[in-house]
This record gives C-alpha cells, structure tokens and sequence, in this order.
C-alpha cells in the first residue's frame, strides 16, 4: 500500500507506453484479496483521491471512440424482397448518415442521395455507429456487397497496396508472396503479403529483421490485395482500418492486421503483371473452334491495332473512324476505348503509373478474348509507358500487335482538348498527366506514324488500312 511503490510502477509502463503512442492511460492501485479501491475507496491507501476502479468504469468518457465525422457504411447484403424495394443494408461502421444525403459509393465512385434510412423498427431521420440499418437511394446505381458509403466531400482511400502492422496467429509461419484471403468489412478477396519490413521485439518494442513471422509475432507488413478496397487507417476508423487473414485451403483465421497511415511507394506497388493465378488448379481452357476455322470463316486474321498518343492527338476519332471503314469492307471489328475502359472494366482505378499500368494490362487480356474470338479490335490509349506497351505486346502476341503511333504536337493537342485535361493539368488538379507532368515514351519502332497536326481523319484511315493490308 506503500505510495512510492505505486509511482514507481506508474513510471515504468508510462515509460513503455510511450513507445506504443497510447494517450490516455489512467492508473488505478487496487488489491483484490480485501476489495481495496474495487467498489470502494480503500482505507488502507488514503494518499490516492481518484477514486476506486467501479467509480471509473461508471464515469469513464467514451463518447469520443466513436467517430462521427468520417461517414462509412460498409454494404453487407443488396436487400431486394421484391421489384418495387432495393436497399442496401450494413451496420454503420463512423459518421452520421440522413435522408437527402449525397452519398458516394465506393469503390466505383456512383453518386447519389439517401431516399431513405429504413429499419425493422420504421425509418430513421438519422442512422450512426453502431446502428444496423438499409439505406434506399433515388438513383438506381449499381451497388453489390463489399461496397462503402461515404461523402463526397470526405471519402477513405482506395488502394490496393497498404501498409499494416500484422499479428500472425498461426503454427505455420507466414510465407512472402504467398496467396490468402484478406476479409476487410464485408469484402473477402485475395492477394499476398508482399514484404515483411521487419518484425516486433514486443519485450522491448524494437524494430528487428525478419524473414518471418511465427506464431504470436508482430511485424509491419507491405500487402499487396487482388484489387483496390476503400479503407483508413486503424487509428482513424477500428472498422475500415482493420482485417484478418485468412487460410485459403482451411478457411481458418491466421492473422489479424490494423492499416497504418502510410503507403508504400510507388516503386514498391506489386504490379499485376507479376500476380500469379489464385490457384494452381486453375487452367486456361482452348476453343474446339480453330483459328484457321474462324479465319476462313470470318475471312480476316485477327489482329489488334494499338493507337497511342497524348491525349488530344485523336486516337478515338481515329479508332471509330476505321472501324466503320473494316465494318463496311465486310470485316468484324470492335472498339476497345480508354475512356470507356475507365467507366467499366476500370472504373476502380486512378491515374498513377501503376493504375495506368493496369488498365492496359486488362485492356490487353479483352484484346486477346476479342482475337481469339476471330475479330479485329482498335485500341484507342495514351499507353505513356513504353515497357507497359511492350507487355501488353506480349499478352496479345506480337505476330496480332499493331503499334500506331499518333504523332501531334503538344499545342495541337490542348487545341482539341474540349474536356479540360491540360488546364487542369497545368494547375495541378490533375497529376502524374503524360505530356505535362509525366513523361510520354514515344514508341521507338512503330508500325505506323502519322502525323496528326498534316493528316486529315480519312487520310489517317487510308494508311491504316494500306498496312493492315500488306
């Protein structure tokens, strides 16, 4: 009961605590033997006037552990009972939500307003942690499971590379770039913990190489996931910022991670180039129909024409122009649009170079169903990035790959420019925008350039069609 004994300990987890930035910690001096400071002030220790431990529990502020500035709302189920009801049912995981809310739904980026915030109980003027509740919208959008709703204004992150402190749970020890399931609110998919930084001395919270964590073990990870989540860091929201691990074979948990406000650097992004198949039971599978049956048949040889250049030098006029030109010589040929890539396949993605890369990579495995399918398809991106280009080269095959080049001066291009992309690019609202900010590759051994500021659009066609004809 002595009082220096008391400080004494107070000073030691004060001093380990500060190395875990925990800010409120109270301490309370209790003896359980004869109920000393547990209901009551004890009698025994009457230089502490704080009060006994009930006392605390009872009056403790806890209001401030929930966030209700940052709105989430994770969707768990699509409730659709009938044709004439479709909401959206979650628990509130921060924020305050009320009808007539605009309301941005993640990681698509549809907007909307809130209709109405419906329970079993009747409507709510209002719904906040940790209330279960479905939410209806005036706008029919496309929302499935694993979906967030936020604010416009104050929206999480979107990524898929994230920085966390991991706690691994399990007798197998945790393996770099091997495959399991991240469960993140309502979301399960894959991916990989790409590098351990180092591991946890949780006696002495030192940071100490790893190649490893075994079981009961703590280190700071780099996570790569199969596609892009919104999410916050643990410290912002427990919910958005946590996840836990998943065995893929067992189902059983085997790790637990908390996101950190940080992320990895850009050359630290695993690129989806290097992701392997999910399953090694997973096998590509050939048509019983030929390619030389569908090139009889379709009297062409599929081929995939890529047209790059900055934007502006008129790739999609270019692209739609010469489809109509095949279209009319009897030929089948499609239109694979950057643009519309970005409000489909792509819509999850940003403009970073990695993003970038991605959507040509996916760009290039639609170009190759489309010509495995016996058809010609136009390929209408910016493509920046030279070594990208060449390995969606090599997903298509380079004997179906058709480079063109559209040349155009950067003058010409602002010129056409009707959306605003270089204004918005010279104040900075844009970033990482090829031609002003990033670089442009300008391919080195085109099939084809043409020079689109001395070439009028039926021109451009001719010379095409003269190369796809050789």
């Amino acid at each position: 009961f002595d009082e220096e004994v008391f400080n004494n300990i107070c000073k030691d987890y004060k001093s380990f605590s500060a190395k875990l930035d925990i800010s409120d910690i109270h301490f309370i001096p209790i003896s359980a033997l004869k109920g000393d400071n547990i209901v009551d002030m004890s009698e025994h220790m009457p230089w502490f006037k704080s009060g006994s431990l009930l006392n605390y529990l009872e009056t403790v502020h806890i209001g401030s552990d929930r966030n209700l500035i940052d709105l989430r709302l994770p969707v768990q189920y699509v409730n659709r009972p009938d044709l004439n009801f479709r909401g959206f049912s979650g628990t509130m995981a921060s924020g305050i939500l009320r009808p007539g809310d605009e309301v941005v739904v993640l990681p698509g980026k549809q907007k909307s307003r809130v209709k109405d915030i419906v329970t079993f109980d009747g409507n709510l003027e209002e719904a906040f942690p940790p209330l279960a509740v479905t939410v209806t919208l005036e706008d029919e959008i496309d929302v499935s499971r694993g979906d967030m709703f936020a604010h416009p204004g104050n929206m999480p992150k979107l990524g898929r590379d994230l920085e966390a402190m991991v706690v691994w749970m399990a007798e197998e020890p945790m393996a770099s770039g091997k495959q399991y399931i991240f469960k993140h609110t309502s979301n399960l998919l894959g991916g990989t913990i790409h590098k351990l930084r180092y591991k946890v001395d949780i006696k002495e919270l030192h940071a100490t190489e790893a190649n490893e964590l075994k079981l009961n073990e703590v280190g700071r990870c780099h996570i790569a996931l199969n596609r892009a989540i919104p999410y916050d860091a643990y410290r912002k929201n427990r919910t958005t910022g946590g996840f836990i691990i998943l065995d893929r074979l067992t189902n059983n948990t085997i790790g637990a991670g908390m996101i950190i406000d940080r992320q990895a650097s850009e050359e630290e992004s695993l690129s989806f180039w290097e992701v392997e198949a999910p399953s090694e039971t997973l096998q590509r599978q050939t048509s019983r129909v030929t390619k030389e049956e569908r090139s009889k048949h379709y009297g062409q040889e599929a081929k995939t024409i890529l047209l790059t250049g900055l934007t502006g030098s008129g790739k999609t006029t270019v692209a739609y122009a010469l489809e109509r030109r095949l279209f009319d010589s009897g030929r089948a040929v499609t239109v694979l649009d950057g643009e519309n890539m970005r409000l489909g396949i792509s819509k999850d993605l940003g403009f970073t170079a990695n993003e970038r890369s991605e959507n040509i990579r996916r760009a290039a495995e639609v170009a190759r169903l489309v010509n495995d399918s016996g058809l010609i398809c136009i390929c209408s991106f910016v493509a920046p990035d030279g070594d990208v280009r060449k390995k969606a080269e090599k997903v298509i095959g380079e004997d179906r790959f058709t480079e063109v080049y559209l040349s155009a001066p950067i003058d010409f291009c602002r010129e056409r420019d009707t959306k605003g992309h270089y204004e918005k690019a010279d104040s900075g609202e844009i970033k990482d925008f090829p031609g002003v900010s990033a670089p442009y590759d300008v391919p080195a051994s085109p099939d084809l350039t043409l020079e689109m500021d001395k070439l009028t659009v039926d021109e451009c066609v001719d010379r095409i069609m003269r190369l796809l004809e050789k």
